[in-house]
């Protein structure tokens, strides 16, 4: 078996530059970019923004280190069972608005002892719509 010692090299090089260039984008860029390519598709009805909204939420609260599983998650922010998260995700269904709300404050309480990362107001503020525009629903 010959091995290509320049290719090895080759390989390994670029594997840096994916790395760095990963490296580069912060948790926040990456999740504003998913927000923004979101937001310019019209038709998502509001099952589905309340559950997007809760997959941001997880995946950011996961790169931050707040929680290691859905289970955590579930948990920790939603104040529902361990299982909640995953079945809102596996049977398609709205997540409740104590739920959103749990999210929201505990994203709130995280916020503050952050200095107020950008990307968290961002997010509480999102949450804050959601609720808002399920309320107004019933009026």
């Amino acid at each position: 078996m010959i091995i290509d010692i320049n290719k090895i090299t080759s390989d390994i090089e670029e594997l840096k530059k994916h790395f760095e260039e990963e490296q580069k984008l912060s948790p926040q860029k990456i999740l504003e970019d998913e927000v923004n390519e979101e937001m310019d598709i019209p038709q998502y009805n509001q099952q589905k923004l309340d559950t997007k909204f809760l997959i941001r939420c997880f995946k950011y609260l996961k790169k931050l280190g707040y929680i290691k599983s859905q289970y955590e998650f579930s948990e920790q922010f939603l104040r529902k069972n361990k299982y909640y998260f995953g079945m809102i995700l596996s049977e398609q269904r709205h997540p409740s608005l104590d739920a959103i709300h749990h999210l929201i404050t505990g994203i709130s309480q995280i916020n503050d002892g952050l200095n107020k990362l950008k990307h968290l107001d961002n997010l509480y503020e999102e949450g804050q719509g959601l609720i808002t525009k399920r309320l107004l629903k019933y009026f």
